[in-house]
């Protein structure tokens, strides 16, 4: 073979290809290489004499660095092309280098096999990007495996492809059960009890149905939905959060179904939305009981403040009208805790309806500041009353229930002060939501410490545990004053000094009215109807109020009795 060759007519043939082409005799000796064989094996030198393949390209199975028995004998011997294994190529300075190469056998004019031919290819950059697949789809694969939520791979039809342990063990079946059925015949669905996907009357308005039609029909819709299932060993269904996205692989869309059991999450909501229920039906109870309580307390408790005010009517000795007036103090301080207990209840029960009439605001400040004027007066304090040179005299509001704020803030200040000053304020301002009004007090009382202003605002809680017996309620006051405020789409802030004193402002919308409009009030009568002095009239009847209802002016009409001012 070796002298029919011409050198200079196989360069001119093979000497540009890309490829490696080597051509060896029947002993493996090299006879001929081209430029790409040996810048492919890195080989400079003459090609004849007794160079053989394997000193040029010694071949190793580049992952467990053994030697690879060379294939040119196998593809001379056999009379056949012959490929490398996988893994196959040559260790050199810079690292190993995978090839690609086919062994061909060459014959003689006689048929007899002289020599083989090699075509080598370097595809180092090849088998490492293949490599770099390879373990990317081991690592997805161990985390499609290894994932707690249940995946699941569907075709553009709607078929099973695969599917992670996880979602075996939900399906509680095995995966060659699965795979290959529709989504919707791997479960007995909840939404049609009738077997399978698409076999139910109902099944039009299965989310499981509607959101892998729509998945289907659209490349980039995703979905969320939770939807109850169940298996088909169990007859208890399992809910599961459900989401839906897409992918392509290839040519081929694929729909991938996560599923989470959120049964057990279920049960919780279940417990939790029955502890609430069962919570609200306690609170109810004990909202109506607080209220029954009230109403059952202030009736002897009126009863009680009516006798003493007869008691204190008649002639008596300066220590018993002393005794008596601490008595009636007693029970004025006890009658003020049973209204804040119902007021408590009331706005817990959310029962608490508030109106909008035109009211005097001028007169209404006036006259509930007036009497705690003068208590601080008489105690040595400064009262300084508001100015309402900048203030609008008529507004829109709930004049109980402005009172009351008011009297709440007062008591509280004067409970509070011993000495020093209480300045009220009025004024109006712009806010980001409008015009309102706003009111402060200022004291010169105990303050507070810092940082616990906000617990003023919760129920039964004071400034300290002894501020109950050193200055009296229960720790009401200002929760409910913050919670009407509130209702009147309000709010209310406080700042204190421990030992100099604190302030308080809460501040209303301005809702103007023209004047005051009249509050038709209910009455009630007492006594049977008499003709007094002339006139078709009955007994007095007295309004009520949050006080003491109508117990004052019947104890008047009482008092005029006993003296003989009224007669029959």
């Amino acid at each position: 073979m070796q002298e029919h060759l011409d050198e200079d007519t196989l360069h001119a043939i093979l000497g540009d290809i890309g490829d490696g082409i080597v051509l060896t005799d029947h002993d493996e000796k090299v006879l001929y290489l081209n430029r790409a064989a040996k810048r492919i094996l890195s080989y400079q030198g003459k090609v004849g004499g007794d160079l053989y393949f394997d000193e040029i390209c010694p071949l190793v199975n580049l992952k467990t660095r053994k030697a690879f028995d060379s294939p040119l004998q196998i593809a001379m011997r056999e009379r056949r092309s012959l490929g490398l294994a996988r893994n196959i190529g040559i260790c050199t300075m810079e690292g190993s280098m995978y090839l690609s190469a086919t062994c061909s056998p060459i014959y003689g004019k006689d048929g007899d096999v002289q020599g083989c031919s090699v075509l080598l290819r370097d595809v180092t950059h090849l088998r490492k990007l293949e490599m770099k697949l390879e373990a990317n789809h081991i690592y997805m694969r161990s985390v499609f495996e290894a994932a707690k939520t249940g995946l699941c791979v569907l075709n553009s039809d709607g078929t099973i492809m695969d599917l992670n342990d996880a979602a075996i063990e939900i399906m509680e079946s095995s995966y060659k059960e699965i795979v290959g059925l529709q989504f919707g015949d791997a479960f007995h669905c909840e939404n049609s009890i009738l077997k399978g996907c698409g076999h139910g009357s109902k099944c039009r308005h299965c989310p499981v149905r509607n959101n892998l039609e729509a998945a289907i029909m659209d490349d980039d819709f995703t979905g969320e939905f939770t939807v109850a299932l169940r298996s088909k060993k169990k007859s208890v269904p399992v809910w599961m959060k459900m989401f839906i996205s897409q992918t392509i692989m290839g040519d081929e869309k694929q729909i991938i179904m996560s599923m989470v059991d959120i049964s057990k999450r279920k049960q919780r909501e279940r417990a939790m939305e029955q502890a609430r229920f069962e919570a609200e039906q306690a609170s109810r109870a004990k909202g109506q009981f607080l209220a029954n309580m009230s109403h059952e307390l202030r009736t002897p408790l009126n009863g009680i403040m009516g006798m003493l005010k007869l008691v204190m009517a008649t002639e008596l000795t300066a220590k018993q009208r002393e005794h008596l007036m601490n008595a009636k103090h007693s029970a004025d301080d006890l009658l003020h805790v049973v209204h804040d207990i119902m007021n408590f209840s009331k706005l817990e029960s959310g029962q608490l309806q508030l109106e909008e009439r035109g009211l005097d605001l001028h007169l209404l400040v006036k006259n509930v500041v007036q009497s705690y004027g003068h208590a601080a007066k008489k105690r040595g304090i400064l009262f300084s009353m508001p100015d309402f040179k900048h203030v609008p005299r008529y507004i829109k509001g709930d004049a109980l229930r402005l009172r009351q704020v008011f009297r709440n803030l007062l008591m509280n200040s004067l409970k509070f002060t011993s000495s020093g000053s209480i300045l009220m304020q009025a004024y109006k301002e712009e806010q980001d939501d409008g015009e309102v009004l706003c009111f402060s007090i200022h004291d010169t009382g105990v303050g507070m410490p810092w940082g616990t202003e906000q617990e003023l605002f919760r129920p039964f809680r004071q400034e300290d545990g002894i501020s109950s017996w050193r200055y009296g309620g229960i720790g009401l006051g200002l929760m409910i004053v913050r919670d009407l405020v509130r209702a009147m789409r309000g709010d209310i802030r406080v700042h204190a000094i421990p030992g100099r004193g604190s302030s308080i402002t809460f501040w209303i919308p301005y809702l103007p009215a023209d004047g005051v409009e009249p509050v038709k009030r209910k009455r009630s009568i007492f006594l049977n109807p008499r003709v007094v002095r002339g006139q078709s009239a009955v007994a007095p009847e007295a309004e009520r109020s949050e006080a003491d209802g109508d117990i004052t002016n019947l104890l008047d009409y009482c008092q005029r009795r006993m003296r003989g001012e009224e007669r029959s």
